[in-house]
Order: structure tokens, then sequence, then C-alpha cells
């Protein structure tokens, strides 16, 4: 690894470093939005469907960042792959229900996510 960061390095700062935090960090804190989300839903409606696919896909999206904050961009792709597993799950519940809450804000965030990842990894 030392040869690939030294050679994407400019000045003082990292520039493979900074994208592997930015994306790390943005996938840890949509995991922890998809785990309340779960827990919430499994508080409010008593859904152990929302409970379990909550802690099961944040889970896989904090497992996805700390790969890329280790230094492994494949968890980037796993992240976003789960991202956009999510986002035909809240789309198409939003297009049935037409509800905001909770499937109209989780696909907003599922899509700023994917932008955010999408503008890291293919830019």
């Amino acid at each position: 690894m030392p040869a690939l960061t030294s050679r994407f390095n400019s000045g003082s700062v990292c520039v493979v470093c900074r994208y592997n935090a930015v994306m790390g960090i943005v996938l840890i804190v949509y995991a922890f939005i998809v785990l309340s989300g779960g827990v919430a839903g499994f508080r409010l409606a008593g859904s152990r469907a929302s409970l379990m696919m909550g802690s099961t896909t944040g889970l896989m999206l904090a497992v996805s960042g700390a790969l890329v904050l280790l230094g492994n961009k494949s968890g980037a792709y796993y992240g976003l792959g789960v991202n956009l597993a999510l986002i035909l799950v809240f789309g198409s519940r939003y297009l049935r229900t037409m509800k905001m809450v909770p499937a109209g804000l989780m696909l907003a965030a599922s899509v700023i996510v994917a932008a955010i990842l999408y503008a890291q990894l293919f830019t």
C-alpha cells in the first residue's frame, strides 16, 4: 500500500486516504440511520421485519464502511450495492404508499448516499 499511497500523494495530504475516509464515514453514518429506522419501526409499529432488515442492512453497511476505512475499496462497491437495493425497496414502498415517513425519508437518504459514493468512486 505505501507505493500506491505515495504515487497519489499530492503534497502532504494523501488523496487516496481522503476518499477512503469520506466513503467510510458516509457508509457508517448511513448504517446507523438504517439501523435506527429499523428500531423505530419496531418500537412504533411492532414490526419485527423492520427490526430484522434494519439490523441486517445496517450491519452490512457498517462492515462495508469499516472495510473502506481499512483501505479495501471493494467495501465501497459492496456498500453501493446494498444502498442500491435499499433504493429499490424504499422507492417501491414510497410509490405504493406515497407516505413521506418512513419510505420517503429513507429513499431521500439512500439517494444522497448513492450520489456521494458514485462521485467518490467514478469521478
